[in-house]
């Protein structure tokens, strides 16, 4: 979803000022476990939670694309696919129309439980 129907996220983008390291991609860490255990301990670092994520991502406006997809609901019913994640999406879902959005869904734990779960190779 972003850079398509949002801009960047004010946590990547390099025009806002930030967290240097989470503007890191699958481009400059191609796996993407060790990209995301490097995220979480990034945000760790910086006592960032959840609902700071969401709040940051709650200020961006979509690119035209409200009157867009209001125009394909007309026709088709509109079913969005995207690597995002659930708890992310919500507050740009909200400002699309409620789009039906197929993507990731975090389970929340505490970072050590996961790092540990993923070097076990489990789902804890």
């Amino acid at each position: 979803m972003e850079g398509v129907l949002t801009r960047k996220s004010g946590l990547r983008s390099p025009k806002r000022p930030g967290i240097p390291e989470l503007r890191r991609t699958t481009r400059d860490e191609p796996d993407y476990d060790k990209l995301m255990l490097g995220r979480l301990a990034i945000l760790n670092q910086h006592g960032l939670k959840l609902s700071d994520i969401q709040q940051v991502i709650g200020t961006l406006q979509p690119l035209p694309a409200r009157k867009f997809l209001d125009e394909l609901r007309s026709f088709v019913q509109v079913i969005i696919l995207s690597d995002t994640f659930e708890q992310f999406a919500a507050p740009l879902l909200r400002q699309l129309g409620q789009p039906t959005l197929l993507c990731h869904r975090l389970v929340l734990r505490t970072i050590a439980s996961w790092i540990t779960s993923c070097a076990s190779g489990s789902e804890a």
